[in-house]
């Protein structure tokens, strides 16, 4: 039987405080230029409904307020639902706690009797602030792992670790 050596192991609980900071930095990271974006594309499309409006062409103008009434609502209450949704999901409403065990060539997520298993090259993005660090998965998925969690390394070390990791993908 092979034993593997843990680098390092990270418990966080995960509550609404938690998701609250984790929302916080996301908007700060990210707000500008969604909002940009968003106001970019919302002034194309009325731009268009107006020059369509203009030149009578009623039917295609129609289409266009459905494709606008379709990207608000994609951009800005599909997103609200979710976050309603993760608010009321077990892992905040009941403060799951996730242990992350951080191997060479892998780690793990376990959640109560659940174990998951991730390369590292599965990791999408990395950030740090002063409390957390996020992996990303994907860009609407990430885990949070809580700095002071720490069982066996440290923050600073865990740091240097994963980035290094980051980048050997």
């Amino acid at each position: 039987m092979i034993i593997l050596k843990i680098l390092f192991k990270n418990k966080t609980t995960y509550s609404e405080d938690v998701y609250n900071e984790f929302l916080e930095f996301h908007r700060k990271k990210f707000g500008l230029k969604f909002g940009l974006f968003n106001i970019c594309i919302i002034a194309l499309i009325l731009t268009c409904i107006v020059y369509l409006v203009s030149y009578r062409n009623y039917t295609s103008a129609i289409m266009f307020c459905i494709i606008l009434t379709i990207f608000i609502f994609s951009r800005y209450f599909k997103p609200a639902l979710e976050v309603a949704n993760d608010y009321k999901s077990e892992k905040i409403s009941d403060n799951s706690t996730f242990t992350f065990t951080f191997y060479d060539k892998y780690f793990t997520i376990k959640e109560k009797n659940d174990i998951y298993k991730s390369k590292y090259r599965n990791l999408y993005k990395i950030f740090e602030t002063d409390n957390y660090f996020y992996l990303y998965i994907d860009k609407n998925h990430s885990f949070l792992l809580d700095k002071t969690g720490f069982i066996v390394g440290d923050s600073k070390d865990f740091n240097k670790f994963i980035l290094h990791k980051k980048s050997e993908i």
